[in-house]
């Protein structure tokens, strides 16, 4: 009885086999395109996932590697943030800045911006420079960008002058596209 089973199985797959040979032969044309289609999806994911890891990597490298920046590669660090953050018009000031290091506009807002690479924390000397240069610049809002972080006086100061401090985590943040403001 299962001899008689088995090659009843087998006569019902050999059907079905050659059913499916005839389609595929039949629609042949169609399924060269499906198959190339799917071939190009699949490489576009791999390139995608591909280009995804190496930026994730640039930005993790590039945020260890701000420890080691000299003053100025620090600056212009963070002009190229805050352009691809959406702000406008974004220069360094002149050598002897008065507080000021970076001027840069966003929704009609100019903004005086100090930046500072500290190994240690920032005081309230960084709020105090940025928030004096303001009208030199004709900056109606300042900030404060660090690789560090900041001691309660800087933060107090800031509050009370309206005074954007964006410290490591903001960074962080702000080099991961992430609006920060």
């Amino acid at each position: 009885m299962s001899r008689h089973s088995r090659a009843q199985s087998n006569d019902i797959t050999f059907v079905i086999v050659v059913l499916v040979g005839v389609a595929a032969w039949t629609h042949r044309t169609q399924l060269v395109h499906f198959a190339y289609i799917s071939l190009g999806v699949a490489v576009s994911i791999l390139l995608l996932k591909m280009s995804w890891e190496v930026l994730r990597r640039r930005h993790f490298a590039q945020l260890q590697n701000i420890d080691t920046m000299s003053g100025l590669d620090f600056e212009q660090y963070v002009v190229m943030l805050l352009r691809a953050s959406g702000f406008r018009n974004v220069s360094l000031t002149e050598k002897y800045d008065f507080g000021v290091d970076i001027i840069a506009e966003k929704d009609g807002i100019r903004w005086g911006i100090q930046a500072k690479r500290y190994s240690g924390l920032v005081k309230a000397d960084a709020v105090r420079q940025v928030v004096t240069g303001l009208k030199l610049y004709d900056c109606k809002r300042a900030m404060v960008i660090t690789n560090s972080t900041y001691n309660s006086v800087a933060r107090r100061l800031a509050h009370a002058n309206d005074c954007v401090l964006v410290d490591r985590s903001g960074l962080k943040k702000l080099s991961q596209q992430r609006c920060i403001l």
